[in-house]
């Protein structure tokens, strides 16, 4: 799934049970905030406005880190701490293309199962089958043992 509408520009992107508020500065997941350090955030911001696009460490370098002398390093520190924050989902969420740079790739974010709009249109009406079902059951038992014992 891709990063969804903003709100306010692009503040708020969304991609799959993740919000990133680049106004407020949080991320959440499944409504809980992830704590994570400003810079990590400041790199998740500019590689989510991006997505899919091949960033090099030294175009993240000049947008992160303006005006310090800081080595590739740093970058590679910052994305591993981003990558913890994220979870599981982080090196699929934001992948490494050896000696070019970082891909941030929405599609591998956890989808939202919370959302029924999102599933397959049996899906979202499950509860209903999980009621008809054992009732179409007890029926065709009652009618058979009905028939059975002469009773219709």
């Amino acid at each position: 799934m891709a990063i969804k509408g903003s709100d306010h520009g692009k503040s708020r992107l969304i991609f799959g049970r993740y919000v990133l508020d680049v106004h407020r500065g949080r991320l959440s997941f499944d409504g809980r905030d992830i704590a994570i350090s400003p810079k990590p955030f400041a790199l998740l911001a500019y590689l989510a406005a991006r997505p899919g696009q091949l960033i090099g460490a030294e175009e993240l370098l000049a947008a992160v880190w303006p005006d310090l002398v800081v080595s590739n390093d740093t970058v590679v520190q910052g994305i591993g701490e981003l990558r913890r924050a994220l979870g599981e989902a982080g090196p699929r969420l934001i992948t490494t293309v050896p000696l070019r740079g970082y891909r941030f790739e929405p599609d591998a974010a956890p989808p939202d199962r919370r959302n029924p709009s999102r599933w397959h249109p049996l899906l979202r009406w499950r509860w209903i089958y999980g009621i008809l079902a054992p009732l179409a059951l007890v029926v065709t038992l009652l009618a058979i043992w009905l028939v059975m014992r002469g009773g219709w």
